[in-house]
């Protein structure tokens, strides 16, 4: 069970077993606290300190998250890394697998496009095949990023009615970019805690560059899933009707997913992340047992035990 604790103000405490959420003396869930696998804390939610300790001696990460959709932290009980895994992310070649990132997130991009029967998935598949013959991180990242503004300018296409005219962050400017933003932050948290279970160091990347506090290994992985995983549930949240300009507020310069925009948003993920997908290698899991597949399997890739493949949507 994965709990996303948003109403603000709100404590979370532990009592006789179970975990509470209480706000100003009333209760807004109660829950066996063992079958608690992972908690999102949104905004200005606290835990109190028998509830913190329990979860930690448990072993259940805590996320730490801003209502805007940006993550401060994780919270948990990990084991140190492995002396020989982290020596041996720093000495891995790093353009495969920055070509094998990029490879995913345009293949999933083209298809998505082509679902919608938007014409910049030519575009898209131009790109995937410079991508192959890239020979320096520098010429791979600009594919990359021409390939990103190719996609949302398609998707630009699909959403347009909703007021998303290309991506936009910092703030996000509409309904549409307001929800990937989310969307993308409840993805980063997912992929950190892979990493850190599979024992590998999130901030040693190979497309992403490395700066302090960014997790530059956490950003390559979640290039495979943004497509698939968030990109997939916003369009068709907005192309049915389940969200809108209902659950977004303007704030700050921006605009972002409302309380009712955040309910509706998480449960749609949530619901995403265990649906079933096929892998390109041929096996079918949950989308959230997908990540940490391949967070194992980047983890054999870096030890020299296998080819990393990336996981993308199949045509």
């Amino acid at each position: 069970m994965i709990l996303h604790l948003t109403h603000q103000g709100a404590a979370l405490r532990l009592r006789q077993g179970r975990l509470l959420l209480e706000l100003e003396g009333t209760s807004l869930l109660s829950v066996p606290a063992r079958q608690v696998r992972q908690v999102a804390v949104w905004g200005n939610v606290r835990l109190s300190n028998p509830a913190l300790g329990f979860l930690l001696r448990q072993g259940v990460p805590i996320l730490f998250l801003s209502l805007e959709g940006f993550l401060y932290g994780v919270a948990g009980a990990f084991p140190d890394l492995p002396p020989q895994l982290l020596r041996a992310q720093f000495a891995t070649e790093g353009l495969p697998l920055a070509k094998a990132f990029v490879e995913g997130k345009l293949r999933s991009a083209k298809v998505l496009l082509e679902r919608y029967r938007v014409a910049e998935a030519f575009e898209i598949a131009r790109a995937l095949e410079r991508v192959n013959v890239a020979s320096r991180l520098e010429t791979l990242r600009g594919i990359e990023g021409e390939g990103s503004r190719t996609y949302f300018a398609g998707l630009a296409q699909v959403l347009g009615t909703h007021g998303f005219a290309g991506r936009t962050r910092r703030p996000p400017a509409d309904p549409v970019n307001a929800a990937l933003s989310y969307g993308y932050a409840v993805l980063l948290g997912r992929v950190l805690l892979a990493l850190r279970l599979a024992g590998l160091h999130p901030e040693v990347g190979y497309l992403h560059t490395e700066a302090r506090r960014q997790p530059a290994l956490a950003l390559d992985l979640m290039e495979e899933f943004r497509i698939p995983v968030v990109d997939a549930v916003v369009v068709s949240a907005f192309r049915r009707g389940e969200m809108g300009w209902s659950h977004v507020e303007r704030r700050g310069g921006g605009v972002y997913l409302n309380e009712e925009g955040r309910r509706i948003f998480l449960r749609l993920l949530e619901e995403r992340f265990l649906q079933e997908a096929w892998h390109p290698l041929g096996f079918r899991k949950p989308y959230g047992e997908q990540i940490e597949v391949q967070a194992q399997r980047l983890k054999a890739a870096i030890l020299g035990k296998a080819r990393y493949t990336p996981f993308y949507f199949k045509g």
